[in-house]
């Protein structure tokens, strides 16, 4: 799951007229005459929508989250070229995904093999994905597709950010869609199913695979170049050596962390990865191994689908006092339930494990962005004083947050 980062220029593109040119959340930037990329601010951060088009058709690379599937189609349609004939999703997060039942069951969706099964697990399965959002065809290694007079070559490369991630290479446009592979050439970001260690290996495949003029599209944040993803392999490689050896020297994280043991690559802190959580994604990677373990996702979906919100909070409280070393447990769980419910306009129900989230993890990283989701849940109930509440906790925690601080003018005008 990924929420929150911060807002980045795309580097050395020119945005242009185009059909999304009045008013829109869209960000629209050609890099070639028929391959555009839509940008959204999903808060703190941009998701990267990639449009190619051309006489057989128009095809998408990532649909952005349900929130703007609609605006999506929107400015799909102004191209011309009816519905998508091709959707390829990098991986399966949210802002990734969305827009792909939008369009109906007539694209051809393209996607890694493990793919619907991720679906089908996690907090994915609380968002009970309709077939439209499912592939029609699975890379378990690479697929070449040939549209538009374009060579498209897809290649599976899971494991960093995730284990169902692909990348998408316009071979004659020489145009890459990297995924979250690069998080906009910042510090990586690395899911539940991900491994920091993965990084640095999967990058050097692909700077080893594209050619040095190639334009590389990330999955959030900023766009770059071989040379940008060169660098970016070199900080991989050398914050993982700074890491281990600090380790190895008998240090534990919370000296790592105080001695800024990264300090030399900061500059790659500009997204929502800090320095130190960098540190401390590879020092447990390299300390802890893989937790194969699954999280309680599972159960929790049943006993919510048959009794309630209320139930399915209950049972994780149930397994985590019985059953600890059978599932992994961690702020996630409770805060993706909610957020995805959320994203589905299940108010009620998100709000049950916002707040749970919240009681349990009371110094969580993402709390500003729970007590936001609840401001916006109380303001739509009407309750403008728990709005309020929530909204200035959001402001408190982090006073930066502009989707807060919007929220808060709004409800003090009213």
């Amino acid at each position: 799951m990924r929420i929150i980062p911060l807002i980045l220029p795309i580097l050395g593109l020119l945005v242009t007229d185009s059909p999304a040119e009045d008013k829109s959340s869209f960000t629209v930037t050609k890099l070639r005459d028929n391959i555009h990329v839509l940008s959204t601010d999903q808060g703190e951060y941009t998701t990267n929508t990639v449009v190619f088009f051309g006489a057989d058709g128009l095809l998408l690379v990532d649909t952005q989250t349900e929130a703007e599937a609609e605006e999506l189609k929107r400015i799909v349609d102004r191209y011309g070229k009816g519905l998508p004939k091709y959707i390829i999703n990098t991986h399966r997060h949210v802002e990734h995904i969305g827009g792909n039942a939008v369009f109906g069951e007539e694209p051809v969706v393209i996607a890694h093999e493990l793919f619907p099964e991720k679906l089908k697990s996690g907090s994915y399965i609380f968002s009970e994905y309709p077939q439209a959002t499912y592939p029609d065809i699975v890379v378990s290694d690479r697929h070449t597709l040939e549209f538009n007079g374009e060579t498209i070559e897809i290649t599976a490369m899971g494991g960093s950010h995730d284990d169902n991630e692909i990348i998408v290479h316009f071979k004659k446009a020489n145009v890459v869609h990297l995924s979250s592979l690069v998080n906009g050439f910042n510090f990586p970001s690395v899911d539940s199913d991900g491994d920091a260690l993965l990084f640095a290996p999967l990058v050097k495949k692909a700077v080893d695979m594209l050619p040095r003029d190639v334009v590389i599209v990330s999955g959030h944040n900023k766009n770059g170049t071989w040379d940008d993803l060169c660098a970016y392999h070199d900080m991989l490689v050398q914050t993982e050596t700074a890491v281990r050896e600090g380790l190895d020297a008998g240090k534990d994280l919370a000296a790592l962390k105080k001695e800024k043991i990264l300090k030399a690559w900061e500059s790659y802190a500009q997204s929502y990865v800090s320095v130190d959580e960098w540190t401390e994604y590879l020092a447990k990677r390299i300390s802890e191994g893989r937790d194969n373990r699954p999280t309680p996702h599972v159960p929790m979906y049943h006993a919510w689908k048959k009794h309630g919100a209320e139930a399915a909070v209950a049972l994780y409280y149930e397994l985590k006092r019985g059953h600890e070393d059978d599932y992994k447990f961690n702020e996630f769980v409770l805060l993706g339930i909610g957020h995805g419910l959320y994203g589905k306009n299940n108010f009620d129900d998100a709000a049950v494990f916002l707040k749970a989230s919240l009681e349990e993890y009371p110094a969580g990283k993402y709390n500003y962005y729970i007590h936001y989701e609840l401001a916006d849940v109380n303001n739509r109930a009407g309750d403008k004083q728990k709005a309020l509440a929530h909204c200035e906790k959001s402001l408190e925690l982090n006073p930066e947050f502009g989707a807060a601080e919007a929220l808060l003018e709004e409800l003090k005008k009213n």
